[in-house]
C-alpha cells in the first residue's frame, strides 16, 4: 500500500475523458425521454375518451345518493312513498299511496323531469274504493321558483287551454 506507486493523471485519463464525455451526452441528450418513459412505465394513463367529465362524476354520485335514500325511504314507510332518480336524464319518479283495495287504496305516481329551471310533471291517480277502481290522468303541469314581496315560493303551472301552431 506504501509501495505502490499511484496512479498519474495521464495513466488513464483518455478513458476517464471519453466515459465522461459519453455520460455527458448521454445525460444531456434523454433526461426528458428517460424521465416520460420512467413514469410511464410505472403509472400509465388512462386512455383519453374514457374518462368522465367531473360534473359527470358529480351527477353519478348524486344520482346514487338521492336512489340510496329513495330506497331507504320505501323500506321505512312500508312502500308507502318510493323514489328514483336519473340524474342524467334529469328525471325523478315519485310514487305515493297504499291501502287495502278491499277497501280503499290510493296511489299517486309522477314522473318529473328537470330543464330550464322549471319541473315539469305528468302524474296519475289510481284510487280504488270497495273494489271499484278509478284511474285518473292528471294534466302535464310545471312548477318553477317564485317570489312574492321577498318571500320564497313555487309557482304551480297548470295548463288549461294547449295549442300549437
Amino acid at each position: 500500500m506504501l509501495t505502490e506507486r499511484r496512479p498519474q493523471l495521464g495513466d488513464h485519463f483518455t478513458v476517464r475523458f471519453g466515459g465522461l464525455l459519453a455520460l455527458t451526452v448521454l445525460a444531456l441528450a434523454s433526461p426528458a425521454f428517460a424521465e416520460n418513459e420512467l413514469y410511464d412505465r410505472l403509472w400509465p394513463r388512462l386512455p383519453e375518451g374514457r374518462q368522465l367529465k367531473l360534473s359527470e362524476q358529480i351527477t353519478d354520485q348524486l344520482t346514487e345518493l338521492g336512489n340510496f335514500m329513495g330506497e331507504h325511504m320505501n323500506a321505512l314507510s312500508h312502500d308507502v312513498l318510493a323514489m328514483t332518480f336519473d340524474g342524467r336524464r334529469r328525471r325523478a319518479f315519485i310514487r305515493v299511496g297504499g291501502g287495502d283495495a278491499r277497501f280503499l287504496e290510493f296511489k299517486l305516481a309522477s314522473d318529473v323531469r328537470f330543464f330550464d329551471g322549471k319541473a315539469q310533471i305528468n302524474a296519475r291517480i289510481d284510487l280504488t274504493i270497495a273494489g271499484n277502481k278509478m284511474e285518473l290522468e292528471l294534466p302535464e303541469m310545471e312548477m318553477v321558483p317564485a317570489s312574492y314581496r321577498g318571500e320564497r315560493g313555487v309557482e304551480v303551472r297548470l295548463p288549461l287551454f294547449r295549442r300549437s301552431f
